[in-house]
């Protein structure tokens, strides 16, 4: 609970009433406000939050954070004014974060952040129960990875929270460099720099400079980062101190931050050194344990992956070795999966533990690589949150995996358009295709003009067929389905193929 007077303090501005109780959430949907809740009436791509200030209202809302002051006093709505809504959501998150930390000496909750091209979700799911071993954790609901997602995340926490786990998004240069001024973290995970959404970063080095923007954000780093930061990423930081903000609590001391490196990915590895780095990744069996020496962390020998696509692996930290079997489908899991246990371990989760919570591990959010069965032995693989080339590859195997193992029906593969990827979108849909006929899959459907590339290079090899959109795919898709087959749906979330799941699944048809 906080009062209007103590947001207007961390936000560094003046109130009318002071006094006024918020005991709810900080929402920014006006359809989603409850008795004592604090509205922000941010402007979005489509609408502008203002215009919903009676309703919020109406709703029960206790107060308002608003860029417009004439538009809260029309609606009778107790109010802060301020330069830019989404900003100072971002800087109330911050000042929240500064708070609690102050009042635990700067112990809790650790925070840690997530990037990556691909995996955040999975692997802050897989974290988030892990975590739970030691204590309360706090972290986003579906994919909150934005300047949005990120603060109403951290506001949830309270002084009972121990952990905060952040997935952190990028569509360009300065974005997690934003994210890290909201949340200081200490510990960042850098999963992958893949191809996703080339079309804001201008090339793979880009990409990986923009990535590499979450260590500068690691609160106490000890050891030396090799990317510099970028003009977009300088300036980020500079935002919430143009609106005038500035912090209203002690800055507390930390323990020494670490950054968890993916050690297969050459870009992902040599974007820091020092005593503070922990690795993950997939080694030969001959040298893990050298390795492990070496180079702190956890990591996966022998891995072999079952008849319904699930990976079995040995996994090593320092001179302890486990076997385990991951709940979750996909050999690309095994990653993400390693890139969890780093950090648990090092917060006091054992590894026999970790083992065991990666054996009973599941998909926690929508529409990630969940395989479900449905009507005459119909399996669908529900994939269609997000796709990149590196994902579409990793989902094209699964598909490939299970269909083969399952022994009847078809290899089917329903894919939508990867989005953002700018002058690259042509030439990584083409690889999607080349991706496609490499596994000899049975149909593939491509659903948008984007994605027409896949179509294009699979039809002279495979059956396939190209729709304009998720509804006439949904029609084709349901024609031509037969039984046994093996259906992977996968696409940017633009794209609508998840209307496609749904439908296929029993959720609404969108």
């Amino acid at each position: 609970m906080w009062t209007l007077g103590w947001i207007a303090n961390a936000l560094n501005r003046s109130c009318q009433h002071p006094d006024i109780e918020v005991t709810g959430q900080v929402v920014t949907d006006s359809r989603e406000v409850k008795p004592g809740d604090l509205y922000v009436a941010r402007r979005g791509e489509h609408s502008d939050g203002h215009s919903f200030l009676a309703a919020a209202k109406n709703a029960g809302a206790a107060a308002a954070i608003v860029e417009r002051s004439e538009e809260a006093e029309k609606a009778g709505i107790a109010y802060i004014q301020v330069p830019e809504a989404t900003r100072a959501l971002g800087w109330l998150a911050h000042s929240h974060l500064a708070n609690l930390r102050s009042q635990a000496s700067g112990n809790k909750p650790i925070c840690v952040g997530i990037t990556g091209s691909a995996g955040k979700t999975t692997t802050k799911d897989l974290l988030s129960s892990l975590l739970q071993l030691r204590g309360a954790v706090v972290a986003p609901e579906k994919s909150y990875n934005n300047e949005v997602g990120v603060p109403l995340t951290i506001l949830r926490a309270d002084e009972t929270t121990d952990f905060l786990v952040l997935e952190m998004g990028a569509s360009g240069a300065g974005h997690l460099a934003l994210l890290t001024e909201i949340a200081p973290l200490d510990m960042a995970i850098e999963l992958m720099v893949g191809h996703a959404h080339l079309g804001g970063f201008g090339s793979i080095e880009g990409l990986a400079q923009a990535k590499a923007e979450l260590l500068w954000g690691l609160r106490n780093f000890p050891g030396k980062r090799y990317w510099p930061l970028s003009e977009p990423a300088l300036q980020a930081k500079e935002v919430f101190k143009q609106d005038g903000y500035h912090d209203a609590f002690p800055v507390t001391s930390a323990a020494p931050s670490l950054a968890i490196l993916n050690f297969n990915d050459k870009r992902v590895q040599q974007m820091a050194s020092g005593q503070a780095i922990r690795y993950f990744g997939e080694i030969d069996a001959d040298s893990a344990g050298e390795i492990s020496k070496h180079h702190a962390g956890v990591y996966a020998s022998q891995v072999k992956i079952d008849d319904q696509g699930r990976a079995e692996f040995l996994m090593t930290r320092g001179q302890e070795t486990l076997k385990v079997k991951l709940g979750l489908v996909g050999r690309h899991n095994v990653s993400n999966a390693l890139a969890a246990v780093t950090v648990a371990t090092e917060l006091g989760v054992s590894l026999a533990d970790a083992a065991h919570v990666l054996e009973k591990a599941h998909p926690l959010s929508q529409h990630r690589l969940d395989v479900r069965e449905i009507d005459a032995g119909i399996t669908i693989i529900d994939d269609s949150y997000n796709a990149n080339l590196d994902s579409m590859r990793a989902g094209i195997k699964t598909l490939q995996t299970l269909a083969k193992a399952k022994g009847q029906g078809r290899a089917i593969a329903v894919l939508g358009e990867m989005l953002e990827l700018g002058e690259e979108s042509d030439s990584h849909h083409r690889l999607v295709g080349q991706a496609c006929r490499e596994a000899n899959l049975d149909l593939v459907i491509t659903v948008g003009k984007a994605a027409k590339p896949i179509y294009q290079t699979v039809s002279d090899h495979a059956e396939a067929q190209h729709c304009e959109n998720a509804q006439q795919a949904l029609k084709v898709v349901k024609q031509v389905l037969t039984p046994g087959d093996t259906v992977l749906i996968k696409g940017s979330n633009g794209s609508g193929v998840w209307k496609i799941a749904d439908a296929l699944t029993g959720g609404d048809e969108g």
